[in-house]
């Protein structure tokens, strides 16, 4: 053989050769064409199929759309089992139905998934028919991981490495002793070893799936994670009910550390779908807003579901002739009609002084009109036993001076009140701007006692809000029932009732 056709035997073997290896590069990913889908969800809150939001139907039309590319997953970031009349009524059973029938690969645990305390939320994960997986909660006595804390799912041939985050904010935004004999651990601290875990499986690429949020200054973000362990090339998030498209805030108010990690988050209550197109490194991270017109299983789940329950709160308790306000942004940062109204209800429903209601309790609005008992249950849908608590007058200054810290920051712990008038300088220092409290028209006297209704969230010191846990205790009963009893004692809910101006800036 001349050298010539030896040349060309040589340089054909070699091409046979390299196109029946695959080269691994040094963090495990391959050379070869990699392309998958993501479709995501978070913090649905027991919202299924709401008007106007795109809901679990568009899910699973999107599902079926998505099915014919080389690989597809469908991956939720927690907050599922509570946050409706349809969560609390079931116990978050309702959910599992829905979310049984989608097809998801995996899930995560929200803070709110252990409302009904940690055997009934273990009951429900054990129900769904996709796995739980967190790589930084543990049982405090044997520090051993509560869930798998990562999976490796391959599909057409593409390994994708999913691992799970919980908030560590957990602590004190649920009940005090609902997470049982369960701790949550440094999200940061468990990122950077997933990440060497799944480097050393040879994954295409990285996913962490996170339950942190974007928005609080107190506790870890997924900006803050990402920032500080490279190499996760995803982080699908929830928490913070923020909207995000390819890495940023969708209306720009939250400016994100920079990192090599693609954000995405849907927002909340199934408003958006989020998909996430993965090409060869190149990211896309988009939201679907549409409502597609579906009437598979997932649709019929849904309406089954919510006919069960729905027959059961279709009773009327009372009419309101205003609007009453339980936006999210609303009761967090400021006194709203909705806030004074509640707070008069359990006040008035007790034999109390002073009532405080944190704002995160509140979970939509009342419209003008006929008010049903399912609409009580949305506002105030975490099953919350009213509890009176003795405490000095130093506490609830105190607590109001904690509230007011939060103001502006559309934290949960920033409270509602009645029975009370809350002067403020917003100017002053963030953890000393009040000036003035008065109860019954007197400067309130810090050496007195106050007999201050509220829930047993506060009491067990939720949100941080640690000044009536030292004092005891007795509950009272619990705040639906509670509140739809006054609702319908009044009738008609009009303008006159609602005595505003109870926290003044001076």
């Amino acid at each position: 053989m001349d050298n010539r056709k030896l040349l060309v035997v040589l340089c054909v073997a070699g091409i046979a050769l390299a196109a029946a290896v695959v080269i691994i590069n040094p963090f495990g990913q391959t050379s070869r064409d990699v392309s998958f889908t993501i479709l995501h969800t978070n913090d649905s809150h027991c919202h299924y199929d709401d008007d106007g939001a795109a809901g679990f139907p568009t899910l699973t039309y999107l599902r079926d759309t998505y099915s014919s590319d080389d690989a597809l997953f469908i991956i939720d970031a927690g907050d599922f089992l509570q946050g409706s009349s349809y969560g609390i009524m079931t116990l978050g059973k309702a959910s599992v139905e829905v979310m049984n029938t989608v097809g998801y690969d995996l899930t995560i645990p929200g803070n709110h998934e252990f409302d009904y305390g940690l055997d009934e939320y273990m009951t429900r994960s054990h129900e769904l028919n996709f796995p739980t997986i967190c790589a930084n909660l543990v049982y405090k006595d044997t520090k051993q991981s509560v869930f798998p804390e990562y999976m490796v799912l391959e599909k057409c041939g593409v390994k994708v490495g999913f691992f799970g985050l919980l908030t560590t904010s957990v602590e004190t935004s649920t009940i005090a002793g609902s997470m049982g004999n369960t701790e949550t651990t440094d999200p940061a601290a468990a990122a950077e070893r997933m990440v060497k875990v799944l480097k050393d499986e040879g994954v295409d690429c990285i996913v962490a799936v996170g339950h942190l949020g974007v928005d609080d200054p107190d506790y870890m973000t997924s900006d803050e994670v990402c920032n500080q362990v490279s190499g996760i090339d995803i982080f699908i998030d929830g928490h913070s009910h923020t909207e995000m498209e390819d890495g940023k805030v969708c209306d720009g108010s939250i400016e994100l550390l920079p990192s090599d990690t693609v954000i995405a988050s849907t927002g909340c209550y199934m408003k958006n779908v989020g998909v996430i197109k993965y090409d060869n490194g190149n990211i896309s991270a988009k939201l679907y807003r549409e409502k597609a017109d579906n009437k598979d299983e997932t649709y019929q789940t849904i309406k089954r579901v919510e006919a069960d329950v729905d027959e059961r709160l279709s009773k009327q308790v009372g009419k309101t002739e205003i609007f009453l306000n339980g936006e999210r942004d609303a009761v967090r940062n400021e006194e709203t009609n909705l806030g004074d109204f509640m707070t008069d209800a359990v006040l008035r429903s007790t034999d109390s002084t002073i009532c405080v209601l944190n704002g995160g309790l509140f979970r939509t609005s009342l419209e003008p009109g006929d008010i049903i008992l399912k609409e009580v249950y949305d506002v105030f849908p975490f099953l919350n036993f009213v509890c009176t608590v003795d405490a000095p007058g130093s506490a609830i200054w105190d607590m109001m001076d904690f509230s007011l810290s939060l103001m502006g920051h559309s934290n949960g712990g920033y409270l509602q009140f009645s029975g009370m008038t809350v002067t403020y300088d917003p100017q002053a220092d963030a953890s000393h701007r009040v000036v003035s409290i008065k109860v019954d028209g007197k400067e309130i006297d810090k050496e007195a006692t106050y007999k201050v209704v509220t829930i047993d969230f506060i009491v067990k010191g939720g949100d941080g809000n640690t000044f009536l846990s030292s004092y005891p205790s007795k509950t009272v009963g619990v705040i639906e029932p509670m509140v739809a009893n006054y609702i319908e004692s009044m009738g008609t809910i009009t303008e006159g009732d609602i005595e505003g101006g109870r926290l003044v800036q001076v």
